[in-house]
């Protein structure tokens, strides 16, 4: 398994100086992943990152979705949310003006995920939600604690869940931002992991925005949230959560 810790060469972004919330020059740190994917990280872009957390973490109504799995719903583990209508937060704001300026995309607004503790996570998988995955723009800013956020490429072998072959661990701290684009979807799966028990971790919550350029053959194979069945034939629609 990979690690990217530190920054490396990048453009900084025209423009955010004037920003309240966001550091004055970020570095981007561009990693080619193969395929048309690629992912850039950029640390520290919210140097107050922890207060933004506490705010959300006390401001937005969290909810627990449910997925089905195999003949029975199961709670999905971690938390779901939106900004209260209106009044998203600045630094939200700020972060996602930054992005859409940078990449030259509109977002439809923000999503937040919020992982409690090491037990809550997310399996691989990819944003299928999306449809059309051969142009994305997939922004995720984590705010909190430091968690692994893996990612690797789509290969037509099982793999196991720890399996470390060809995994890249970009380990966001609290304020870091990653942008997944070009062909990531398509090309590549994501997951944040459970962690050992023993590796005691607080709460992060990871702000999340997301385009297509609605380019290409679009993708119809099964979500993150369809049912998965022992035999064949339909299940449940989805209920309740968001991504």
């Amino acid at each position: 398994m990979r690690s990217v810790e530190r920054n490396g060469p990048g453009a900084a972004d025209p423009g955010a100086g004037a920003a309240l919330w966001l550091v004055a020059d970020p570095v981007v740190e561009r990693l080619e992943l193969g395929s048309g994917a690629w992912v850039d990280v950029v640390r520290g872009l919210v140097p107050d990152a922890h207060a933004v957390h506490d705010d959300l973490a006390a401001g937005v109504t969290w909810t627990q979705g449910r997925v089905y799995r195999y003949e029975r719903w199961i709670p999905e583990p971690r938390l779901s949310g939106q900004p209260p209508r209106g009044r998203t937060h600045p630094a939200l704001v700020e972060a996602q003006h930054w992005i859409e300026r940078r990449y030259r995309v509109t977002f439809d607004g923000v999503a937040l995920a919020r992982y409690r503790d090491g037990r809550d996570s997310v399996a691989w998988h990819r944003d299928r939600e999306l449809r059309w995955l051969e142009e994305t723009v997939i922004g995720v800013l984590s705010l909190g604690a430091r968690r692994p956020f893996l990612l690797r490429p789509l290969s037509g072998r099982r793999m196991e869940a720890d399996d470390p072959t060809d995994v890249l661990d970009l380990s966001p701290a609290g304020g870091d931002l990653l942008v997944m684009g070009g062909r990531c979807q398509a090309a590549c799966l994501h997951a944040v992991p459970k962690l050992p028990a023993h590796q005691r971790v607080p709460s992060r919550i990871s702000a999340q925005w997301r385009w297509t350029s609605r380019r290409g053959r679009p993708d119809m194979n099964r979500s993150y949230y369809a049912p998965r069945l022992f035999g064949m034939g339909t299940g449940p629609t989805r209920r309740a959560g968001s991504r």
